[in-house]
């Protein structure tokens, strides 16, 4: 009798295995009441021990997680356009004071972000001057998300020698206010059209709720557009700072010299005619 050999699964299978089962098991789960629906920590701990991944990561996971739910104040912006503070946090295998310059030069260089305050604990940036302001207004191009942001918060953990956690938080409350602001303005406007057209004839007055949701809803969309560019900028800058800072470079690597000029090539020495003696 041959004994079946049973299959081993590695972490990383485990990972997506436990990935697509939670997407699946999200989709076709019947909405009922949250109770139902929710699992204690101590569950979690145990389940995930049986797939192999020890009480401390899952710990470490959920702090995460919480640590990404920024408190906010429940106003009616946040009502109609959603939260406008993003956190990400990630665990990097590097030293905490690398880290934390490398960061911050990626904030001043990579994203044109002035430092306002710098204390042990974190640095506070934002767009700077009237200058930052321009700036941010005529940067079409998406690299520099977060000249968009009102405040970026850098704060960096040292866990051990060898290891940080790094922690960006966004504040893009002054975005939000202003897709507010244009779509309730524009909206007003497009409104008072059709309600003195309305006067003349009654059948215009059905157009004044669609004018007023509609340009909500457009820069609704434009605002989750601008958050989602933050995150992927947030995680672009942890991404970086996994790989470590660059290397510093040698001072003949990478040199080239200005045009006209060849290397290695002695100077011709001057023609001097010469006596007829000689």
């Amino acid at each position: 009798m041959v004994e079946e050999v049973e299959k081993r699964l590695s972490p990383a299978e485990v990972e997506m295995i436990l990935r697509r089962a939670s997407e699946l098991s999200a989709r076709d789960r019947y909405r009922g009441d949250e109770e139902a629906a929710s699992v204690s920590p101590q569950v979690l701990v145990q389940v995930a021990a049986a797939a192999g991944i020890s009480e401390r990561h899952v710990r470490r996971a959920m702090w995460d997680l919480a640590s990404e739910k920024t408190a906010e104040a429940r106003t009616l912006a946040r009502k109609l356009y959603g939260p406008s503070r993003l956190r990400t946090t990630r665990e990097i295998e590097h030293q905490a004071e690398k880290t934390r310059d490398h960061l911050e030069s990626m904030l001043r260089v990579e994203q044109g972000l002035k430092l306002r305050r710098r204390t042990d604990a974190s640095s506070l940036y934002d767009s700077g001057d009237l200058v930052g302001a321009v700036r941010r207004a005529l940067d079409f191009s998406g690299h520099r998300a977060l000249l968009k942001a009102q405040a970026v918060e850098l704060r960096v953990e040292e866990l051990d020698d060898e290891r940080c956690s790094a922690n960006l938080t966004v504040d893009a409350s002054n975005q939000r206010g202003e897709y507010l602001s244009l779509g309730l303005i524009l909206g007003a406007t497009l409104a008072l059209l059709f309600v003195l057209a309305g006067f003349q004839s009654p059948i215009f007055f059905l157009g004044v709720l669609p004018t007023l949701a509609v340009p909500a809803l457009a820069f609704r969309v434009a605002y989750h557009r601008t958050r989602m560019a933050i995150r992927r900028t947030l995680e672009a800058l942890l991404d970086a700072a996994e790989e470590g800072p660059p290397k510093p470079r040698k001072p003949d690597e990478g040199y080239e010299p200005p045009p006209g000029k060849i290397q290695g090539l002695k100077p011709i020495p001057r023609f001097v005619p010469q006596k007829p003696d000689e």
